[in-house]
């Protein structure tokens, strides 16, 4: 009888691309993948994995700036943990695996009282706050990097370093190498987050629009903004006569990061992983407002490790921004470098580890 894995993820493309790459995987080792995941969530992975069954249930902060904001986000929970149970009575799953979110909270916690196998999966160099309190009810913690901090102390004994998981389409851009831009086209990949970024509709355009003249006439513009800002931004491509395709959502990024020459992005886990598996150079913006900051400690690994370089979001400009993008463009081997440096970065092997690990856990070799 084919066993079912719970795979319950907060709704960003941080928490959800990591969760379709283990999915995947645990298809092919022979279990049944089931989604939880909120609204937001579901649109992703019904985007990026339409077979898999998916559930979307009620979640949010606790931690709300008001009192009221915090009752509102302790009563979606109780929702949540309501419509959790429902699931999981009906699919009596073998294992609950949470990527982080407070989606995930419920059913990790009910699958630990259920006693069934367990494992948490942090994508950040940050312990997110929804895995920090999941710690204590799970067998088994997977982090995607090696120095990650704020792990809670009695938890640090159930980590494995497993790397962060990617879709194996990224891997085999890597694979095929780097060439940097020549004196043809160049493909830029501007990407602002699952959620869209306004900061990347407003100042990268500008900044772009600033370029020097012959740059621009090159340049091939792939830029993922917000459904609203996509007539603002197009009109500032053509009025700067650059070459731009824009869209709200980018459905075949992987195709996307092999054309590109250099990316612009937000500093999000599966992001970062993604690009390091592709082996491609990017310029960072830190998404400010990030639980715990962890964007930044992210971009700072890629930073420490020459793959990228980065620029808090409060002190970017469109002037500084197309200098940034015009210097590194001037000198395609500082790209090239880069490519080499973030590749190195690329952890083989996350989803399989993953689907390694709940299989040794159901079997009942690791319980903690």
């Amino acid at each position: 009888m084919t066993k079912t894995v719970l795979l319950a993820a907060g709704g960003t493309g941080g928490h959800v691309f990591p969760a379709v790459s283990v999915a995947e995987r645990l298809h092919e080792d022979g279990f049944r993948p089931v989604f939880v995941t909120d609204r937001r969530g579901y649109r992703i992975i019904h985007s990026s994995a339409p077979s898999f069954t998916i559930h979307r249930i009620m979640a949010a902060s606790p931690y709300g700036s008001t009192a009221s904001k915090r009752l509102a986000g302790m009563t979606q929970l109780g929702l949540g943990l309501l419509h959790s149970v429902a699931i999981m009575l009906w699919h009596r799953p073998a294992a609950v695996i949470g990527f982080g979110g407070y989606p995930s909270v419920a059913p990790v916690m009910l699958g630990h009282f259920m006693g069934r196998a367990t494992l948490l999966h942090e994508q950040n160099a940050f312990f997110g706050r929804a895995n920090r309190f999941l710690a204590r009810f799970v067998q088994t913690i997977a982090l995607s990097w090696a120095e990650t901090a704020n792990i809670p102390a009695e938890a640090v004994s159930k980590t494995a370093l497993t790397g962060m998981p990617v879709r194996e389409a990224f891997s085999k851009t890597g694979q095929q190498g780097y060439t940097p831009p020549g004196d043809g086209v160049v493909n830029l990949l501007i990407v602002g987050g699952s959620l869209g970024a306004r900061v990347f509709g407003d100042t990268v355009p500008e900044a772009i629009s600033r370029l020097p003249a012959a740059l621009k006439d090159r340049l091939r513009v792939t830029h993922q903004v917000r459904q609203e800002q996509i007539k603002e931004v197009e009109q500032c491509y053509r009025n700067a006569s650059v070459k731009a395709e824009i869209m709200p959502f980018i459905t075949d990024m992987p195709r996307r990061m092999q054309a590109a020459h250099l990316v612009i992005g937000r500093a999000g886990a599966s992001s970062v992983a993604e690009l390091a598996a592709s082996g491609r150079p990017a310029i960072l913006v830190p998404f400010p407002q990030a639980m715990d900051d962890h964007q930044t400690a992210n971009a700072e690994t890629v930073v420490e490790a020459g793959g990228g370089w980065c620029i808090p979001e409060t002190e970017m400009s469109a002037g500084s921004l197309a200098g940034r993008i015009a210097s590194l463009l001037d000198e395609p081997s500082k790209l090239s470098k880069a490519a080499r440096c973030m590749l190195n970065l690329e952890q083989h092997g996350a989803a399989e580890a993953i689907s390694q690990r709940i299989r040794t856990i159901i079997n009942g070799d690791s319980r903690s």
